[in-house]
């Protein structure tokens, strides 16, 4: 059967019907939404079902909205105002009606701080600016964040137009606020900034304190971290824009990727510092340089590309870049990398924050306090974290290296032990020559560090010594006490006993001083009958001379030997040092000084160096 001839005809009109209907679907009919209604006890209203929006050109003005007639969305029908990064402008229209009985202000406020330029319209009054990028002194309202100042009269009704536009996620999150609440939450959130802010301050200035004392990078690239991201923190918040940087204009937007940008250089610097890849992870070590790398250069390139790029480069590298070094991190912990573990959880929760801001500033996921703040929360707890994995890193380092020794031994001694089962003929040889061996080693140590007649450390080992303790003494802030001891007419003893018997006084003499003299002395011969005693943790000269009487009370005990009692005398000469710069030599011509004039004033006694120079300089 052959269709009708006007079924072509019938089909044609149908397709076009259904065109027709399908492009009515496609283009959403003017919205409508209720009005805000406000009355004299409302303290703070969100705006979002109130809202009417309209995604246009960054180029179109307020007569081009009111001139075409433009299709509006009912800001309702989303799950939020977050347009992610969105390079045309959001302009929103709003109409608001006062019911209160008397006149009001009201105050219209963006809570998302990074919108670059917020402008509000409404027929026959002037354009209003708030905004990062524009200067605080063509602000509408002095506050960090986008805030507009709205008074109406009893009755009154006000349509506003709001244009929006921002190189970074365009969150536009609307509320009307009573003034005196606006006032209290205001001062609520600078309080919980300050607290951030501060404690990163806190964390940075006692590193500083630890990196004047541990002399280590680590602490200097935490420092760098800490104030990096700090200043990222200030651009980030509107605190900068407002404080420190209110007419920069367009050049503050730059601030945020770049101090971000950095921060993400030196942490990841700090990072590969901390684990120390080149000794422990050197695969990672390279790859770890190419992170550095790739940072480094968008912390460059943040002050020279449209800054709608580099915050989304940001984004994009602050997400590959943590997950990489988190995957490094992993590995670091299960080779049990000192302070690995700690270093592992700060991390991941700072790149849990990242992850949920990037993610939210691309609009896909919903803005609120927590995702709009989440890496501020996770930096604060990534902050504390890492300062107690400096810590834990120290401990470890220490109980690795004690458990390396203790590993190392044990090791030695299977060793020792497998050789001496299966080759117990050659492992005896080698016992053996290896005993010889240190015997002679110990014999060289002893001839070429101790006096031979006494026992006593000798000229060499003496300057040694003092070179060490005059640095140990400059950073304790301590007195180094140098004692030059002279026998007092020994060579009368020489010359009627006999030279054996001088020696075997010596050797007496040299007891009589080990027994003396603390755990901490240093007792040296230097020759003949003179003796040095390096006294250090000297806090005055009362101290030094009580050390020195004790010396000579034991020195003056006679020396029973061969029937015969001998008493020998002695004379003290004393300099105090608290500097590293003198040599050993300076401080031996200074204490020979002391020694010889306490000759000359009478033998058996002590005198200091510094006592000859203000006598000479009375003089």
């Amino acid at each position: 059967m052959n269709a009708p001839a006007h079924y072509p005809s019938l089909i044609r009109q149908l397709s076009i019907c259904l065109a027709c209907l399908c492009m009515l679907a496609s283009v959403p009919a003017m919205a409508a939404v209720e009005p805000v209604v406000l009355t004299e006890d409302e303290r703070q209203i969100n705006l979002q079902r109130h809202v009417l929006f309209s995604p246009q050109s960054r180029t179109v003005t307020f007569t081009d909205m009111q001139l075409n007639n433009p299709v509006w969305f009912a800001a309702s029908n989303r799950s939020d105002m977050n347009f992610g990064y969105h390079r045309d402008a959001v302009w929103m229209k709003l109409t608001i009606t006062s019911a209160a009985p008397e006149q009001a202000s009201w105050m219209l406020h963006f809570p998302y701080s990074s919108l670059d330029r917020v402008e509000l319209h409404e027929a026959g009054s002037d354009v209003q600016l708030a905004g990062d990028t524009v200067p605080l002194s063509q602000r509408a309202t002095s506050y960090r964040d986008a805030v507009f100042e709205l008074t109406l009269e009893p009755g009154q009704s006000r349509t506003i137009y709001i244009k929006a536009l921002s190189d970074g996620s365009l969150t536009l999150t609307a509320q009307l606020w009573n003034p005196d609440a606006f006032s209290a939450f205001n001062e609520s959130s600078i309080a919980l900034i300050a607290l951030y802010l501060g404690m990163l301050l806190a964390l940075a200035a006692y590193n500083v304190l630890l990196l004047s004392v541990m002399r280590e990078r680590t602490y200097l690239l935490y420092i760098g971290f800490v104030l990096s991201f700090g200043l990222g923190a200030l651009a980030f918040t509107g605190v900068g824009a407002k404080y420190l940087w209110p007419e920069a204009g367009e050049w503050a937007n730059r601030i945020l990727p770049f101090a971000l940008c950095l921060a993400g250089t030196i942490g990841t610097l700090f990072a590969r510092n901390f684990l120390d890849t080149a000794r422990y992870l050197p695969n990672w070590h390279s790859v770890t340089s190419l992170v550095i790398g790739g940072w480094l250069a968008l912390t460059v390139l943040s002050m020279v590309l449209p800054v709608h790029l580099a915050l989304r480069a940001m984004s994009l590298l602050g997400i590959g870049c943590g997950l990489i070094l988190m995957a490094c991190i992993i590995q670091a912990a299960r080779r049990s990398i000192p302070g690995a573990r700690i270093l592992l959880v700060a991390w991941g929760v700072m790149l849990g924050g990242v992850l949920l801001l990037a993610v939210r500033n691309f609009g896909l996921i919903p803005s609120n306090l927590f995702t709009t703040y989440a890496m501020h929360i996770g930096s604060a707890l990534e902050m504390l974290l890492l300062a107690f994995a400096l810590a834990a890193r120290l401990i470890a380092f220490k109980q690795q290296k004690e458990a390396a020794q203790a590993s190392a031994l044990a090791a030695q001694a299977q060793l020792v032990e497998t050789l001496r089962k299966h080759e117990l003929e050659l492992e005896q040889r080698v016992c053996e020559r290896t005993v010889e061996l240190a015997q002679a080693n110990a014999r060289l140590e002893s001839m070429a560090l101790q006096d031979p007649l006494t026992g006593l450390a000798n000229r060499t080992a003496l300057e040694r010594h003092i070179e060490h303790a005059m640095r140990r003494t400059q950073r304790r802030h301590e007195y180094l006490a140098v004692m030059l001891v002279d026998l007092d007419d020994f060579k009368q003893i020489n010359d009627q006993l006999g030279h054996e018997t001088g020696d075997t006084v010596l050797r007496c003499i040299a007891e009589r001083l080990k027994l003396i003299a603390r755990e901490s002395d240093f007792i040296a011969r230097l020759g003949g009958d003179e003796f040095v005693l390096v006294a250090e943790s000297m806090f005055s000269q009362e101290q030094a001379h009580y050390i020195a009487e004790r010396f000579l009370d034991a020195l003056s005990m006679p020396i029973e030997l061969e029937g015969q009692s001998i008493s020998v005398g002695a004379s003290i000469g004393i300099t105090l040092t608290h500097s590293a710069q003198p040599d050993m030599a300076l401080l031996l011509r200074q204490a020979d000084n002391a020694m010889y004039a306490r000759k000359r004033s009478g033998r058996h006694g002590v005198s200091f160096f510094q006592e000859v120079i203000t006598a000479q300089a009375a003089k």
